[in-house]
């Protein structure tokens, strides 16, 4: 693209700033090395140059905001006018990211908003800086729990957590945090447990204790697959649940790969199908699945005797 004119050399810096400071808030410097990048303009950006692109803004009703060395757009020449309704359901979003237990995506999530209020009325940018806040200080240790384990999380260290397997039994494991997922007024952990090369879900209601280990966890995953048939009308009839697929298929049954669902879970669930299902493995999947049948028949007994 051919350089332009030195008459709309200006114009178009103008115009480039405000499309930067659009984008995100940055400082003076950082304009510079944005405007630098691009070959179409001369380097000419004195503090006098800056003064007057910020007074071009002001004539156009644009607020520019300085905080330290950062340069903020309060608002924009375009404006987006939302419903009451539209309002309450963007303030429901925002309090749903302290759920996510991402920082990933709760920081893309808030950059985007930052970036879209700029598009709103004065009114409107109160009411969501307001709940953004407010987001804010829920995520940054208002609940010392949440904090705790979503440091154990990022640390992506070995923890072994301690919990109840059932009212009486007690079970302790090393595993991985994978995911952290608030639910029904609890909190599940979802793990990794390279022992079993399977998921876990522990709740937090269940939990005795937590230690984090000094070892890194590994970034190598493999989740061991946990193959069932199912027969006769169930087959005709079931739903592949997430991380499942179908490995092959006849008139009378399928036969299903699981992969990443907890086990505990699994094996339950795949009881409730009684005769129309059989696990093909792996050994330790059957084992366990004949064991749980003989603790429920054995518990059935005891209840009938007392």
């Amino acid at each position: 693209m051919t350089k332009p004119e030195k008459n709309f050399d200006t114009g178009l810096r103008i115009l480039e700033v405000l499309k930067i400071l659009q984008e995100k808030d940055m400082s003076k410097n950082d304009i510079i090395n944005e405007l630098k990048n691009n070959n179409l303009f001369e380097s000419v950006y004195t503090q006098e140059a800056f003064i007057k692109y910020f007074n071009t803004f002001e004539l156009f009703g644009l607020i520019i905001e300085k905080e330290k060395n950062v340069y903020k757009l309060k608002n924009s020449l375009l404006k987006v006018t939302l419903s009451k309704n539209e309002i309450e359901v963007l303030i429901d979003l925002i309090k749903y990211i302290r759920k996510l237990h991402n920082k990933k995506i709760e920081s893309e999530l808030k950059g985007l908003l930052y970036k879209f209020i700029k598009y709103t009325d004065a009114n409107t940018q109160e009411v969501i800086l307001k709940a953004l806040q407010e987001a804010d200080y829920n995520m940054n240790g208002n609940n010392n729990t949440i904090g705790f384990l979503e440091k154990l999380l990022y640390d992506n260290q070995l923890v072994t957590i301690t919990f109840y397997k059932n009212k009486s039994v007690q079970e302790s494991i090393t595993v991985i945090i994978k995911e952290i997922i608030e639910k029904n007024n609890d909190i599940v952990i979802v793990c990794y447990d390279s022992s079993k090369s399977r998921n876990k879900k522990i709740y937090l209601s269940s939990i005795i204790s937590i230690k984090q280990s000094p070892q890194k966890a590994s970034n190598s995953q493999y989740l061991n697959s946990v193959v069932f048939r199912l027969y006769g009308r169930l087959a005709s009839l079931y739903k592949l649940k997430t991380s499942e697929t179908v490995l092959d298929f006849s008139k009378d049954c399928i036969t299903v790969s699981n992969t990443e669902e907890d086990k505990d879970i699994l094996l339950r669930r795949l009881l409730k199908y009684g005769e129309s299902c059989k696990i093909i493995k792996p050994q330790i999947m059957k084992d366990e699945f004949i064991s749980l049948t003989k603790d429920i028949l054995k518990n059935l007994q005891e209840d009938k005797i007392g």
